[in-house]
């Protein structure tokens, strides 16, 4: 089994140069997809924010 590295909120908004709102949003429009922790805390995915960073959306259509 294969594990996809996770980034906190804090790593991705500075890695994309977003703030927290548009992260929020994009999270919401399915753009970035996320995990909740066992402890509650959010996590990104970090192949998702590469994506994003090439330009490209996560479904594909970017």
């Amino acid at each position: 089994m294969s594990y996809e590295e996770l980034v906190t909120p804090k790593e991705a908004r500075t890695i994309l140069k977003v703030s927290n709102k548009t992260l929020w949003l994009w999270y919401k429009k399915g753009l970035i997809r996320a995990v909740r922790l066992p402890s509650g805390r959010l996590r990104y995915y970090k192949s998702d924010i590469e994506k994003i960073l090439r330009g490209g959306r996560r479904d594909g259509s970017g």
